[in-house]
């Protein structure tokens, strides 16, 4: 009796602790639950505003995986995938999206279908605007806590809806969106152990600066913020060298700083590392860093006359 009383307690705490990941997990408050953050969102933006395919003229996709609070047991392992693709000379743009996030017990499978069109207000400035819907599966593999609490002792799943749209103004040398990927609130999970995701929004901009023959200099910022929860900021600067590699450092208000590097290895094809470490870690005995692959492909259909223009934002 005392051993299983033991064995309760530690899976109890195993589930305190998963709690503590979901509300933290993004460095905001438990009071929110925060969608996954990225690190190279400039080149994956369809996952905070459903306008940014209109923003390249290409068909793309991108799959992202990021392993965050590496050492840390239960953290968040995320991978996504994104697909978009101009319809023609409709100045539509169509896609879809898929990400699965685990943490700990704890897991999210999500599916969208994105539209966004373009509107061009002159000959340079361009108005996109974008929506998304589709849904997403919680699961909690409680089965994995080998616990003879009731609360935990089966398995749950739980399926929500998703809706979120966005805005976009840019051209050639710079863009600012406001977007709310998860405009709806809901939460999963029962009286004693539930989860609440509230509605978020971005602001996001970015310039590019030539700075000599071959350089480029793109400083660009990302305002986040859900209900509940302070604003959190990220600022980035990236610096392209004659066309081939990124090199860029962010520093984020939840006091951590990162690195990045990105290489065009061809016309289509880019990949890209980022490496993030809080500058103060509560995370003893753990290396609390995280880090972020990334696979970018850029293709056009066989057939179309259109040149593949490189991409900066």
């Amino acid at each position: 009796m005392e051993k299983t009383l033991i064995i309760d307690t530690r899976k109890r705490c195993l589930k305190l602790l998963t709690a503590f990941l979901l509300g933290t997990a993004c460095y905001l408050p438990a009071r929110a639950q925060q969608d996954p953050i990225y690190s190279q969102y400039s080149m994956n933006g369809m996952l905070i505003n459903p306008a940014y395919p209109s923003i390249d003229q290409s068909a793309s996709m991108t799959l992202i995986g990021r392993n965050q609070w590496v050492g840390v047991d239960g953290a968040p392992k995320t991978i996504s995938f994104t697909f978009y693709t101009p319809f023609k000379e409709t100045n539509t743009s169509v896609g879809f999206s898929a990400m699965n996030e685990k943490i700990t017990v704890q897991s999210r499978t999500g599916l969208n279908f994105h539209v966004s069109q373009r509107v061009d207000l002159n000959e340079n400035l361009r108005l996109a605007l974008g929506l998304k819907v589709g849904m997403s599966q919680f699961r909690e593999n409680n089965s994995a806590l080998t616990t003879t609490d009731p609360i935990f002792a089966q398995n749950e799943s739980y399926f929500k809806s998703e809706v979120g749209f966005g805005f976009a103004l840019f051209a050639d040398k710079f863009y600012i969106g406001l977007s709310s990927p998860t405009f709806q609130s809901f939460d999963v999970g029962n009286k004693v152990n539930k989860i609440v995701y509230n509605t978020h929004y971005y602001l996001t901009a970015g310039y590019l600066f030539d700075a000599g023959e071959n350089v480029k200099v793109k400083p660009n910022f990302v305002v986040r913020k859900v209900k509940g929860s302070p604003l959190g900021i990220d600022f980035n600067t990236s610096v392209l060298i004659k066309e081939l590699v990124w090199l860029g450092a962010s520093w984020r208000s939840e006091k951590s700083i990162g690195a990045l590097v990105q290489v065009q290895l061809n016309s289509n094809l880019m990949v890209g590392y980022s490496y993030d470490t809080p500058m103060s870690s509560n995370l003893k005995g753990a290396q609390s860093v995280s880090h972020e692959i990334m696979l970018n492909y850029r293709f056009q259909w066989s057939g179309t006359e259109r040149e593949l223009v490189p991409r900066y934002f």
